[in-house]
This record gives structure tokens, C-alpha cells and sequence, in this order.
């Protein structure tokens, strides 16, 4: 009985200290997609943070979403990660939705539709 009391209030404090917690938002963004490479290393970090989702509209997944415990720092979050993460994938980090939504904006209007990719094609078949 006394355990399971001692139980339950590790428990409820634990609630208690992560509700109060604040948390940070981070967007990943990069070329390839990451998600799994990037869940592996955060694992066996000893960072805190909670995994998040984003829907991808377009159905690439190339990017994705982590809270972060307010007291860590964005530098120490990607040397969790690894910089030959970083490299690879070439991935990018956003603080705020309004970051995060203008990177995918300026990626989908640098985009060349299938027509513009015929088009080049075409041209360089010519020489």
C-alpha cells in the first residue's frame, strides 16, 4: 500500500513539474527526410523535449515539430542532434510558426511545375 502511494505521487509531481515546465517550439525543416535519424539521436540525448506533428500538405515530409524544455537552448538541441545530421539533411530551424510558414511558401514558389521541367528539357535536348 505504501508503495503504491509513494507511486502515485511521484507520478502527480511529475505532472505537476512538466504542466509548469515552459516549452519552447522548434521547427525542423531539411532536403531529405530526417524524422527518424533525428528521433534516434534525441533519444539517447539527454535533452527534454516532446515530439510534436505537423501535417504535410504536399505529402513530402521533410519537416517536423519538437518542444523543447525552456531551459535548454536551440545550440545545445542541435549538438543532441549532431552536426552530421545537420549536414546531411541540411536542416533548418525555426522558432516561430511565422518562420517556419514563410520557408515553406518560399520553397513551393521555387518549385518548378512539371510543365516548366518539360519545357528545360526540351531546350537542352535541342543542342
Amino acid at each position: 500500500m505504501r508503495v503504491q502511494n509513494f507511486q502515485e505521487q511521484q507520478e502527480r509531481m511529475a505532472f505537476i513539474l512538466l504542466g509548469n515546465m515552459s516549452w519552447t517550439t522548434i521547427y525542423i525543416v531539411g532536403k531529405t527526410d530526417f524524422r527518424e535519424d533525428v528521433r534516434k539521436r534525441l533519444e539517447h540525448s539527454n535533452q527534454r523535449y516532446m515530439p510534436g506533428f505537423i501535417n504535410s500538405s504536399s505529402g513530402e515530409m521533410t519537416h517536423d515539430l519538437y518542444w523543447l524544455d525552456g531551459r535548454t537552448d536551440l545550440r545545445a538541441f542541435k549538438e543532441a542532434i549532431g552536426g552530421k545530421l545537420v549536414w546531411k539533411h541540411r536542416l533548418r530551424f525555426y522558432s516561430t510558426l511565422e518562420e517556419f510558414l514563410k520557408s515553406q511558401q518560399e520553397k513551393e514558389a521555387n518549385e518548378l511545375s512539371e510543365r516548366e521541367r518539360e519545357m528545360i528539357a526540351e531546350m537542352q535536348s535541342v543542342h
